[in-house]
């Protein structure tokens, strides 16, 4: 339809298998910035904004909702795009192109997202805050690390004889997932072995 919206498919946008979907607010850790959006797995669209989504975005700050169809979490997010218009903003610099939603990007909307957040609450929508979601994904996917890492070790030989994070993306990716459970404070032991412990403690970005 001419003027129509253009509609992209990207990975985690959508509904999910059970038909439900998220309508997530992620503020940006060190600037005045807020994503907006919906998605079947608010996961997935973080990482697609940055691989180190929980410094990237304020955790603390950033809130999901949940509903039972596309339909009434497109109606939230229409209805709070439209209060917040006059805010709308380019993204980061720093977000890639192939992330999309560059129009659902806001400045200077953090009182109206929690004004936003507050209402929905009053309607009797459970709204769940994004650090506890996030950490319960988490350690959801925890028994996961154990058999990443033996796939590792087939392709890329014993841990001690890894190179360091800087050496490449497959290296930087496992540290940026591992920093992900130091950022949240749950702990590795017993999920990884020592030695992919020790490699991690000497790559690490995040403070413990």
């Amino acid at each position: 339809m001419a003027g129509g919206r253009r509609i992209v498919p990207v990975e985690g946008i959508g509904t999910g298998a059970d038909g439900a979907a998220w309508l997530y607010v992620l503020p940006c850790a060190y600037e005045d910035h807020a994503k907006l959006g919906m998605a079947a797995d608010p996961m997935v669209r973080m990482c697609a904004f940055s691989p180190r989504y929980y410094a990237f975005f304020d955790l603390e700050r950033g809130w999901l909702a949940r509903s039972g169809s596309t339909r009434e979490a497109r109606s939230w997010e229409t209805r709070l795009k439209r209060a917040l218009r006059e805010h709308a903003a380019p993204p980061p610099l720093t977000v890639p192109a192939r992330a999309a939603g560059r129009t659902e990007w806001f400045r200077g909307a953090q009182a109206l997202l929690q004004e936003a957040r507050m209402a929905l609450h009053d309607e009797g929508i459970a709204v769940h805050p994004l650090r506890e979601w996030v950490a319960q994904r988490l350690h959801a996917q925890r028994d996961l690390l154990q058999s990443g890492e033996s796939a590792a070790v087939a392709q890329f030989g014993p841990v001690d004889g890894w190179p360091p994070a800087h050496a490449g993306a497959p290296w930087r990716t496992l540290r940026d997932a591992l920093d992900a459970y130091v950022a949240l404070e749950l702990p590795l032991d017993g999920a990884v072995s020592p030695a992919l412990q020790a490699w991690h403690a000497r790559n690490t970005l995040s403070s413990r």
